[in-house]
């Protein structure tokens, strides 16, 4: 099952209606030149440093926002479910930068010694922000993109005949991955949950900060590409 049909079969949820209300940004990320040319191999090697390397840092940020999350979850069993998810999300994606920091001659010093993008920046500030200024229910809205966009881009590509000597693959794979599409599914479910408890303006709040993670979810790929830094 892939994150398009996960979305039909939630038809009249939350979730559902979010996903549909990103269908504009989604189509923009679908055509990104970072993705088609890492789905055939092409994509040009510092485009990739670039971009492992502020996933990296984005990284460091997310799952301090999935702690604050799960801290505000309202009883026991979504604090631990959520967690476990969450954890199979970092688990998984700590193992892909390690093997290509390796691939891609990245040191520790240079992970170090790295800056966020402006959009990196922006995006990673955002979350943070949302997630200890708001209510349990609008900060899991906020962190849910990231989970369902790579898995919707990565089953897309994944569907693909496959390149032999793709550099990329284990990037592909990855996100195309039955142990990460299971977490992106529980974030899905728990955000539904949560959805039904909230008040109509608090679903509201839901909606515009799940849009709005999904249009930096674009800003970061597209910034990437650019090899994008500070213009001053």
């Amino acid at each position: 099952m892939d994150a398009g049909t996960q979305s039909t079969e939630l038809t009249g949820s939350f979730t559902a209606a979010a996903w549909d209300r990103i269908a504009p940004v989604m189509a923009e990320i679908e055509v990104l030149p970072l993705l088609t040319r890492l789905s055939d191999g092409t994509l040009p090697p510092q485009v990739f440093r670039h971009y492992i390397l502020q996933d990296a840092l984005y990284l460091k940020h997310y799952a301090r926002c999935l702690a604050i999350v799960a801290a505000k979850a309202p009883d026991n069993a979504q604090v631990l479910r959520f967690l476990g998810s969450a954890q199979k999300a970092i688990t998984v994606e700590q193992g892909l930068h390690a093997g290509f920091l390796t691939q891609f001659g990245i040191s520790s010093e240079d992970v170090t010694a790295a800056e966020p993008s402006p959009s990196c920046f922006a995006y990673t500030n955002f979350l943070l922000a949302t997630a200890y200024h708001s209510s349990y229910a609008v900060a899991l809205s906020s962190i849910l993109p990231c989970f369902w966009i790579y898995w919707h881009v990565g089953e897309a590509i994944k569907s693909r005949p496959a390149i032999e000597g793709n550099a990329f693959q284990a990037w592909i794979n990855t996100y195309g991955d039955p142990q990460f599409a299971a977490g992106a599914r529980e974030v899905i479910a728990l955000t539904d949950i949560a959805a039904r408890a909230a008040s109509p303006s608090e679903r509201a709040q839901m909606m515009d900060v799940f849009v709005r993670a999904s249009q930096y979810e674009w800003m970061f790929w597209d910034s990437a590409w650019r090899l994008e830094t500070w213009p001053v």
